[in-house]
């Protein structure tokens, strides 16, 4: 099967199990040649410190938003890009989520870490309004996202399962700026505030259920109408690093006594 694959395609897989090794991480061209090497100096002072006195590491496994995470202690960020709540265990997806997922969860101390999975905002923002406009609006909203979340549940609850500690990032608020897309479908901004507030909503009843930490950014990071606050607003889509101590305060929490934080 190897030996099928052009040049290019091996040259990508080099690529890619090397990143996986020095902290899981896809950046662009430029972020590779000027951050990269820096953030696993990082992860290597993290590992290397987080082993000399078992102190947690949080693995931080997300789309883009788990970006304000990097460089950030003690989170260990495992970027799957573009990844979907909906789509993160199907096996042979676009993004290889499902085998990133494994991989990165192999590589988690489950007497010490914490799997801290973000994800779902991609989905609130782009595919349950994109799936209602493509059903002629015959399949309703609140349903779409019954199923998202379900899909999602699933991969939690097998992560718990599996017997690590496991919490969940709420998705963001809705941007109150309009989505540019060539998307034949795509909600207007309130729409898009109405969804993530419902998924928000249900992740969060669900990890209840379970009993999994829900870490509540709605609940910090939107404005009075619903929106996501400029104060953590990093540009259209993502929160800013002033999430971060809110998150790092609720994990710790969370795992008070169970896990050793620095």
């Amino acid at each position: 099967m190897q030996s099928k694959l052009s040049l290019s395609q091996r040259f990508q897989l080099v690529r890619i199990g090397w990143l996986q090794r020095q902290g899981s991480i896809y950046f662009p061209f430029w972020d590779m040649v000027f951050k990269y090497p820096f953030l696993v100096l990082f992860n290597s002072i993290l590992l290397a410190k987080s082993k000399l006195f078992n102190t947690c590491i949080v693995h931080t496994i997300g789309d883009s938003h788990a970006k304000p995470f990097i460089f950030r202690w003690p989170f260990l960020v495992h970027h799957i890009s573009q990844a979907t709540a909906h789509n993160i265990i199907k096996e042979n997806s676009t993004t290889g989520s499902a085998m990133y997922l494994k991989l990165f969860l192999s590589k988690v101390d489950k007497r010490r870490d914490v799997v801290f999975m973000i994800f779902g905002e991609i989905d609130a923002r782009v595919h349950i309004y994109l799936k209602y406009g493509q059903s002629g609006k015959t399949i309703s909203i609140d349903t779409l996202i019954d199923d998202t979340v379900a899909r999602y549940g699933e991969a939690i609850k097998n992560i718990k399962d599996g017997g690590f500690a496991v919490c969940v990032h709420g998705i963001p608020p809705a941007a109150s700026k309009e989505f540019i897309t060539a998307l034949p479908f795509a909600g207007k901004p309130r729409e898009r505030s109405v969804i993530a507030r419902k998924f928000n909503e249900k992740l969060k009843s669900f990890c209840e259920s379970i009993a999994v930490p829900y870490i509540d950014i709605q609940a910090v990071a939107s404005d009075e109408d619903g929106f996501i606050s400029k104060y953590y607003l990093a540009d259209e889509v993502h929160c800013n690093s002033r999430i971060v101590p809110y998150v790092r305060k609720a994990i710790a929490m969370a795992f008070e006594g169970t896990r050793k934080f620095s």
